[in-house]
């Protein structure tokens, strides 16, 4: 994930606007099949697992936003929510 250097930099990271579409997407889904919209911790929370992923060397935006989907559904469960 980082160069072997003292500074520690992340190696190409994905642009944020490219981030955009996937997040966008797995939460446009996810209201739809689940019946109710995310609360500002789980939006955040979500934009956090993509970013990682992305900074982990996932750059396609199909893969990002089932893993999005995936990391829902997984919250969902945690919190005993069934619907998704």
């Amino acid at each position: 994930m980082y160069r072997n250097d003292r500074r520690r930099r992340p190696l190409d990271p994905m642009p944020q606007i490219e981030l955009v579409k996937p997040l966008s997407r797995a939460m446009q889904i996810y209201r739809r099949v689940a019946g109710h919209d995310l609360d500002q911790g789980t939006r955040r929370a979500l934009a956090r697992h993509i970013r990682g992923l992305a900074e982990q060397g996932v750059h396609d935006p199909g893969r990002l936003t089932v893993c999005g989907l995936s990391y829902l559904r997984k919250l969902d469960r945690q919190r005993g929510r069934e619907r998704f």
